[in-house]
């Protein structure tokens, strides 16, 4: 082997440590799928979980506002309903019971005296009546009743049976069966029967006879 052929071999060697070779393909090159290389997936996932967040808050505020509304509406509803139908029923139905009351204890006073206590008796008929019906009233205590209770003669009146025919929540009417004993003092009393249909009226809070038919 001459010089020139070790130093060719030398050089040879020298080649082969020293050259690094083919250039090594990256994984960006050969097409791998790394973060690198997709560097807005992270952010498009985080901007997509934002958007159904603010969906689903979205959602719930309208389904809050108009659960709202609902509730507030159904209140107005009943606070209607109650203050159209509901009180004014429950109104009458208790004008009804308590006018029943007022007719059947108006009538027996009204159509009972007795001589011993005729200006009592005769005052407190005037405070049952009103309107047209106690102006006529008036007369008839004037023209028959104290006549007869000066005579002597007095009646006790009790109403037997009542029923309501018609009533609102300020006039009631209805129809009493009663007896009426009338007799004279010293002298046993005489006892009849009668029915009579009767209408009260609510006057300042009161229940006043206003009309008295009999039959």
């Amino acid at each position: 082997m001459t010089h020139d052929d070790e130093t060719g071999t030398d050089r040879a060697g020298a080649v082969a440590v020293t050259d690094p070779g083919p250039a090594t393909t990256s994984a960006a090159d050969a097409g791998g799928d790394t973060t690198a290389t997709r560097p807005g997936r992270g952010a498009r996932l985080r901007a997509a979980l934002g958007a159904a967040r603010r969906g689903v808050s979205r959602r719930r505020r309208t389904l809050l506002w108009t659960t709202t509304v609902v509730s507030v509406l159904l209140l107005v509803a009943a606070a209607v309903l109650y203050a159209a139908v509901v009180r004014p029923a429950q109104q009458t139905g208790q004008a009804r019971v308590d006018g029943l009351a007022a007719a059947r204890t108006g009538v027996e006073q009204v159509l009972s005296y007795q001589p011993a206590s005729k200006d009592a008796d005769v005052a407190r008929a005037r405070g049952l009546v009103t309107g047209d019906f106690g102006r006529q009233f008036d007369s008839v205590l004037d023209s028959v009743v104290r006549p007869a209770l000066d005579r002597g003669v007095g009646t006790r009146t009790v109403v037997t049976r009542a029923g309501v025919v018609s009533g609102d929540a300020d006039r009631v009417t209805a129809l009493l069966y009663f007896t009426q004993e009338a007799a004279r003092t010293g002298e046993p009393p005489r006892t009849t029967a009668g029915r009579a249909e009767v209408t009260v009226q609510r006057v300042d809070g009161r229940w006043l006879v206003s009309d008295l038919r009999n039959f």
